[in-house]
C-alpha cells in the first residue's frame, strides 16, 4: 500500500495527516514534515508610515493575491493587499473620534519578511477564500476569512527558502582578510556557505535565522579596491546580490617614489608621491605628523610637506588605507634642505660689473631671482635684478648678470645681494662691495 499524505486546513494553518502502510507504524518511508504556516503581515512601523497615525495600534485585514515570479522564477514571492486602519480620539468634550485607513499592495519573501509595499489609490478587488500554489516550488498562499481576515504562506514540505542579505556590518577591509562581518537578512538557518565574491569566507557562524558572523578571506585578485558581494548559500540557493551586500577589499598601499625628494626646511608645499593602491587612502603622515593629501588616482598622491625641525633631516612619507599602512622603504624618504643659500663672484667691482651667482638648497624647478639692493630712496628702485633662472633637480642654480650701472648702483660701499625663490625661499649673500 502506498504512503498517503493528506493536508487538511485546520484553524489558521495546514497540518499533515499521515497514513502509513496498513498494519504497522514505521514501515516504509516517512513523509517530509510540513512546516508551520507563516502569517503575512505589514509591520506596525510600516503601517504607521502609510497612515501617519497609530492610535493604540493599527488593525490590518490581509488578503493574499498570489505569487510574483519576476524576482525568482524558481520560487515565487507571495503578494497581497492589506487594508490598514486606526481610530483616534480628537479629545475634548463629546469624545469625538476619527478613523484613518488605507489600502496597500505588498510583496513578501519566503520567510514572511516584507520586501516592498505601495499605497493604493483605491480599494482593490480581493478574494477572501483565495488559495494559490506556486507551481515551481509547490508553496501555497491562502486567505482565512474571519472578522479580521488574514493571509498565510505555507511552504512545501521539501522547500528551503533562498537566503536574503539585507546588510553587512563592515563594508571594507584589507586584502589579507580577517575582517569580522555580521551579515543581516533572513533564511539563514539552513546556510551551508558564505562567499565574498567567488571566495569562501575564512569561517562563518550562523547566529540565528537573521544573522551570520563571517570572517573575510584573503583576496587574491590583485585588484584594489575590489568590490565583492557577500552571498549566503543554502539548499534554497544563493542569495541575490545587491548594493546592500557589498564588501570592498583594499590592497596595502606602497610608495615607490617622492618627487621632489628634497625641499626647504620651512615646509608649506606639496610633493608628488607615486606608488600603488592609493584609492581609499584615509591618512598620510610626514614622519610622525599627519598631513594633508589629495588622491589623484590609484598610483598618485599630492602630499603636503610640514615644516621640518633640523636642516638635513630625512622623513618617511607613509600612506594608510583600509588595506593597511605602506611599508617603510628608501623610496618614501623626503629630506629637508639646509636654509637656501647663494654665493656671488666676484664680491667687489664697479657699477655694471658682471657677476656669477650660484645657489643651493632651493626648491626643485622653481624660479629664482638674484637681486641687488641699491639702498636708494624712492622713487629709485630699492632692488635691481641681476639675473633670473630655474633651479635644477637638486634645487641648485647658476646664473650670470651685471650689478646695476652708475645711475642705480647706490652709494659706494657694501650692498646686499639676495636670491629670492618664487615659492618663498630667501637667501642672503655676503655683501657685494661697490667701488
Amino acid at each position: 500500500m502506498d504512503v498517503v499524505v493528506q493536508r487538511m486546513r485546520i484553524g489558521v494553518g495546514l497540518v499533515a495527516a499521515v497514513a502509513v502502510e496498513a498494519g504497522a507504524f514505521g514501515v516504509g518511508s516517512a513523509p517530509a514534515a510540513v512546516t508551520a504556516p507563516i502569517q503575512l503581515l505589514v509591520p506596525q512601523g510600516t503601517a504607521f508610515a502609510v497612515l501617519g497615525y497609530d492610535c493604540g495600534g493599527i488593525k490590518e485585514h490581509a488578503y493574499a493575491t498570489g505569487f510574483d515570479t519576476s524576482l525568482d522564477p524558481a520560487a515565487g514571492y507571495p503578494t497581497g493587499d492589506v487594508f490598514l486602519t486606526t481610530t483616534c480620539s480628537a479629545g475634548g468634550r463629546g469624545g469625538h473620534t476619527f478613523t484613518v485607513s488605507a489600502w496597500t499592495s505588498e510583496t513578501w519573501d519566503l520567510t514572511g519578511a516584507l520586501l516592498s509595499y505601495s499605497k493604493l489609490s483605491a480599494a482593490p478587488s480581493v478574494d477572501p477564500s483565495l488559495v494559490a500554489t506556486d507551481a515551481p516550488s509547490g508553496n501555497e498562499v491562502y486567505n482565512q476569512a474571519s472578522a479580521t481576515p488574514t493571509a498565510w504562506l505555507q511552504l512545501a514540505p521539501t522547500f528551503t527558502p533562498r537566503p536574503r542579505v539585507t546588510s553587512v556590518s563592515a563594508t571594507l577591509g584589507p586584502a589579507t582578510g580577517g575582517t569580522s562581518v555580521t551579515i543581516s537578512g533572513d533564511a539563514f538557518t539552513a546556510a551551508t556557505g558564505v562567499y565574498f565574491g567567488t571566495t569562501p569566507a575564512a569561517s562563518f557562524t550562523v547566529n540565528s535565522d537573521t544573522s551570520i558572523t563571517a570572517v573575510s578571506p584573503t583576496d587574491t585578485s590583485g585588484v584594489s579596491p575590489d568590490i565583492t558581494d557577500v552571498t549566503v548559500l543554502s539548499d534554497g540557493g544563493a542569495s541575490f546580490t545587491s548594493t546592500n551586500d557589498q564588501f570592498t577589499v583594499y590592497g596595502r598601499p606602497s610608495v615607490s617614489g617622492v618627487k621632489p625628494k628634497r625641499g626647504p626646511l620651512s615646509g608649506g608645499y606639496y610633493v608628488t608621491v607615486t606608488g600603488t593602491n592609493f584609492l581609499g587612502t584615509t591618512g598620510v603622515s610626514d614622519g610622525d605628523t599627519s598631513t594633508a593629501f589629495q588622491v589623484i588616482d590609484n598610483s598618485t598622491l599630492r602630499v603636503y610637506i610640514v615644516p621640518g625641525e633640523t636642516a638635513g633631516d630625512s622623513t618617511a612619507i607613509s600612506v594608510t588605507s583600509a588595506g593597511g599602512t605602506s611599508a617603510a622603504t628608501p623610496a618614501d624618504v623626503f629630506t629637508y634642505n639646509p636654509p637656501a643659500k647663494v654665493a656671488l663672484s666676484p664680491l667687489t667691482g664697479v657699477p655694471g660689473t658682471t657677476v656669477t651667482a650660484k645657489g643651493a638648497y632651493f626648491f626643485t624647478g622653481e624660479t629664482v631671482r638674484v637681486a641687488y639692493l641699491t639702498g636708494l630712496p624712492a622713487p629709485a628702485p630699492a632692488a635691481v635684478t641681476i639675473c633670473t633662472t630655474t633651479t635644477n633637480a637638486n634645487g641648485a642654480f647658476t646664473c650670470t648678470g651685471k650689478v646695476p650701472g652708475t645711475l642705480r648702483a647706490g652709494a659706494v660701499g657694501p650692498h646686499v645681494v639676495k636670491a629670492i625663490g618664487a615659492r618663498g625661499d630667501l637667501a642672503s649673500t655676503t655683501t657685494f662691495k661697490r667701488q
